[in-house]
């Protein structure tokens, strides 16, 4: 059974040190291709700031939760293992975000701008969802099976 557990703490860590580069790489990339303009009054680069913010805050939430269904569809000996990796990984994913974050700006700004319950508990929730799904064929069959 502890085989089961050191392949899930693996695929986890792999699958969410994954997801944040990706998620890291579409951030700078979005920077490129809508960069700021030094031009635009106060008023529209706040707007801009707010909808960059916004728009990560969501491809991160959409970004974890395809890294939670994948990660359940490749470590799935049984449908509690593939629901387990697939909160794993989210939750690799998210604290690996928050700790840069803090690193980047420190905690007060953290606790400022983030609530570390919500983002914990939306993580696990969208990952339940999304590894439930990922498995729901054999889980469907194991319980019917018997």
């Amino acid at each position: 059974m502890s085989k089961h557990y050191t392949k899930l703490v693996r695929v986890a860590l792999i699958y969410g040190v994954a997801c944040y580069l990706v998620f890291v790489g579409l951030s700078v990339l979005s920077g490129r291709f809508f960069p700021d303009h030094r031009s635009d009054d106060d008023l529209t680069q706040q707007l801009h700031w707010i909808v960059r913010v916004v728009a990560e805050k969501i491809a991160g939430l959409i970004l974890m939760s395809f890294t939670a269904f994948f990660a359940a569809r490749s470590c799935r000996t049984t449908w509690k293992v593939g629901v387990a990796t697939a909160i794993a990984a989210a939750l690799v994913f998210q604290l690996v975000t928050i700790a840069v974050y803090i690193v980047r700006f420190g905690v007060a700004s953290y606790r400022t701008f983030n609530d570390f319950i919500y983002t914990i508990s939306t993580a696990v929730m969208l990952a339940w969802l999304f590894g439930l799904f990922a498995v729901w064929k054999q889980y469907r069959h194991e319980r019917y099976a018997v």
